[in-house]
């Protein structure tokens, strides 16, 4: 199901949980764990699935690589900047010192969706 297979992912040790593709991912002590907060730095997103402590693929953020990443609410437009959030999810943002790390490309309805999202460069967003 990953979309990225004509971008640049990286194999990369997963941290001691399970993930799943969609997950948006920080790096902690050489490893990759996911998100928490919409102030961490994202990593990537995860392109499919890894068990823990194994190699995982990433796509990572600023590569322009559209893959899926799993939404933290409903309520994400086409367009909105997204950041990461608690569990390894995407929220929206426009909330200055957020840090975005794509944009979606379709909307959520719910919570856990898998939505389409092209990966920009980390920023953070401004007022």
């Amino acid at each position: 199901m990953s979309l990225a297979t004509e971008y640049p992912i990286i194999p990369i040790t997963n941290g001691a949980a399970a993930v799943t593709l969609g997950k948006v991912v920080k790096i902690s002590s050489g490893t990759v764990i996911v998100t928490t907060a919409v102030t961490d730095t994202a990593f990537g997103v995860v392109t499919e699935d890894a068990d823990a402590d194994a190699s995982v693929s990433v796509a990572p953020a600023g590569s322009g690589a559209i893959v899926y990443v799993e939404a933290a609410a409903s309520g994400i437009a086409i367009g909105d900047a997204l950041a990461p959030a608690a569990s390894g999810r995407a929220a929206k943002t426009t909330t200055s010192g957020h840090k975005s790390f794509g944009h979606a490309l379709e909307a959520s309805t719910a919570a856990g969706d898998l939505i389409k999202c092209v990966l920009g460069a980390t920023h953070r967003v401004m007022p």
